[in-house]
């Protein structure tokens, strides 16, 4: 396999299917639980459609785990796929900030596995593993009602929680300031079109304020949105090179 075709395919992979499954998947990603009923009165059951979690519905906490298990190589993926944009840009103002956006989309990265692995996959196993215990009767009330204070406490944690926390805000002001600086780099370089960058600086706000639903599907299209509009810019491009080229 050539450079060049390697990096095409890493190129559809990581920022065009990888958004396509994720703007699917993140309609059923339910969001503004943790209040009201709370984080594990919600999980621990299927859910339908209610506008105040925005999601479409949610399947339960099996789903739960199979969402973030699914989204866990997604996000590496579209981490690969922000990275690759920024291929040959070295030297100078744009260069920096192209090594920038690197630096960032691998804490993006880094944070949202952490992220995906504790708050999605444990915890979701966590409550299928309560809910089998008690229908098997060897969790008493008390115990279950202690194991469900633990992981509702466990949801708030300030490092390690499902929201508000470090892993949590972290990831995506990263992943937000990814985008900007990739943008920046690529206008610099002449390197994409001005409206697929504002798209491209879209998608890292909408991750930013939550990739749950509504913002995770909104924030996938437009990476979706701007990655087909730099694909096709530089595909336009070529072609005119080439005319050019068998012209002279």
């Amino acid at each position: 396999m050539t450079n060049r075709l390697a990096k095409t395919i890493l190129f559809w992979l990581g920022l065009i299917v990888a958004p396509l499954v994720l703007v699917g998947m993140e309609l059923f990603h339910p969001a503004n639980f943790t209040r009201d009923p709370g984080m594990f009165a919600y999980l621990c059951t299927s859910q339908p459609y209610d506008p105040a979690f925005q999601a479409l519905a949610y399947f339960g906490p099996q789903w739960w785990v199979t969402l973030h298990m699914i989204q866990l190589p997604l996000i590496g993926l579209v981490s690969i796929g922000l990275w690759g944009l920024m291929d040959d840009i070295d030297g100078g103002i744009a260069g920096s900030l192209a090594w920038l956006s690197r630096a960032l989309t691998f804490v993006f990265m880094v944070l949202y596995t952490a992220l995906d692995s504790i708050g999605g996959i444990g915890l979701g196993r966590s409550i299928l593993n309560i809910e089998t215990m008690r229908a098997a009767g060897t969790l008493t009330p008390d115990e279950a009602a202690g194991a469900i204070k633990l992981l509702n406490t466990d949801w708030l944690d300030p490092l390690t929680g499902g929201m508000g926390s470090f892993i949590s805000l972290g990831g995506s002001w990263a992943v937000f300031g990814a985008a900007v600086t990739a943008a920046l780099a690529l206008a610099l370089t002449a390197r994409a079109p001005w409206p697929a960058l504002l798209l491209l600086v879209g998608f890292g706000w909408e991750i930013q304020v939550s990739h749950a639903a509504p913002h995770g599907p909104i924030g996938f299209s437009l990476l979706l949105a701007s990655a087909l509009w730099i694909w096709w810019s530089r595909r336009t491009t070529a072609a005119v090179v080439d005319r050019a080229a068998v012209a002279t």
